[in-house]
């Protein structure tokens, strides 16, 4: 399963989800960072914050030893463990979000 959100894009796989960075939004919020691969068992917590009309949503993991933002919204923005959408793309999202606390909190 997959999301293409407006820095990233967040990859729902076998036991884990994987964010991937590409294009000039990525490259200047996060650099040359590629590819992040999260083992599901590892997630901890997960914030959710829906997109509006004037502003992006995210989607944010936390995870044992991970280093989540802590200071709101700007520094969310450089965080490794959050990928940003638009209303267009919240669906595809939440779909991965139910998806993952299906699995997390069982």
């Amino acid at each position: 399963m997959e999301a293409k959100g407006v820095n990233g894009t967040l990859l729902f796989g076998n036991g884990y989800v994987e964010i991937v960075r590409k294009g000039l939004l990525a490259f200047f919020t996060h650099g040359i960072k590629g590819r992040k691969k999260i083992a599901i068992k590892q997630i901890s917590a997960i914030q959710f914050k829906p997109a509006s009309f004037f502003f992006n949503g995210y989607i944010e993991f936390s995870f044992m030893g991970g280093a989540e933002s802590k200071r709101g919204i700007m520094s969310a923005t450089r965080d490794e463990n959050t990928v940003f959408f638009n209303k267009k793309q919240q669906k595809e999202f939440e779909k991965i979000k139910e998806k993952l606390e299906w699995q997390i909190y069982k």
